[in-house]
């Protein structure tokens, strides 16, 4: 089946042609093992993301979260073992090969690490590391490259965007950093984003800051959007679906609003009472979600 990407190319660069129907990402049936561990990370998952849903998946440390992203992304160790389908616009991840990968990452599907510092080069600029990720996919001159990368930091909220653009990662504060790795996320525009605890190593008040960015360029450009996180609040704050992680297997599904007034599975309400700091009693009025 031919598919494209959301920018309107096809995989190596043609142009392509209007997306065909159907969810963006189907993930069927996947396990994952890593060695000869008794317990899978992940076990026997299946759901679907529809184009421009914003999606949620809440669960504490250990619950396969990070991994599922990972099978996602095709970035597991050579440790695990998998079994199962993951289709992203209609393209069998598994059946890639490494050039076709590289291709898809950053066009169709992009991640943002929960730790910027461990995934930016400390020896080069923050300028020339988001160069590099233009490159890979478009052929622009160094002037050309050069806007691109000052309005994608700009966009991000990093002022003064042609000196910053020289800094190297240790230069700039954790927010920052973020940020940075926020807009070399977006650079090519890809149909899938995926944040993987994006605001675990920040503070309450860069926390909310990336919250809100993360919220204006997801809706503002229609992208589709999947939240990894512990932080029940943070699920909350942006995603319009939320599924719910457990030793592996997702417990429970449902609208934000859904989940937060009614949850339905017993893990999902300590979950929420461990959010409100005692016994879970239905909630705050749904209707205050903003989701």
């Amino acid at each position: 089946m031919a598919s494209t990407s959301g920018n309107g190319r096809a995989p190596g660069g043609a142009p392509a042609t209007a997306h065909e129907p159907g969810p963006l990402l189907t993930v069927d049936g996947l396990t994952v093992r890593y060695g000869s561990a008794k317990r899978p990370a992940v076990d026997d998952v299946s759901f679907t993301v529809s184009r421009g849903e914003r999606v949620g998946l809440v669960g504490e440390s250990g619950s396969g979260k990070s991994t599922l992203a990972a099978a996602v992304l095709r970035l597991l160790p050579a440790t695990a073992s998998v079994s199962g389908g993951i289709t992203l616009d209609g393209h069998d991840l598994a059946a890639l090969g490494p050039r076709e990968l590289r291709a898809l990452r950053s066009t169709l599907m992009a991640r943002v690490p929960q730790d910027p510092l461990g995934n930016l080069n400390p020896v080069f600029t923050i300028g020339r590391q988001l160069s590099d990720v233009v490159s890979a996919h478009r052929k622009l001159g160094r002037g050309e490259r050069t806007e691109i990368i000052e309005d994608a930091l700009r966009r991000v909220g990093i002022g003064d965007a042609a000196v910053k653009r020289r800094s190297y990662p240790h230069e700039l504060s954790g927010g920052m950093r973020q940020r940075v790795m926020i807009a070399m996320a977006l650079l090519n525009h890809p149909d899938l984003l995926i944040a993987d605890e994006p605001t675990t190593a920040l503070d309450v008040t860069v926390q909310s800051q990336v919250i809100e960015l993360l919220r204006e360029r997801v809706a503002g450009s229609g992208m589709t959007l999947l939240l990894i996180s512990h932080d029940v609040g943070v699920v909350f704050e942006l995603c319009t679906t939320v599924m719910v992680m457990y030793e592996g297997r997702i417990v429970e599904r449902g609208t934000a609003r859904e989940v937060l007034s009614s949850p339905s599975h017993p893990y999902t309400r300590s979950l929420l009472a461990a959010a409100h700091g005692g016994a879970f009693d239905g909630g705050p009025d749904p209707r205050k979600v903003t989701a």
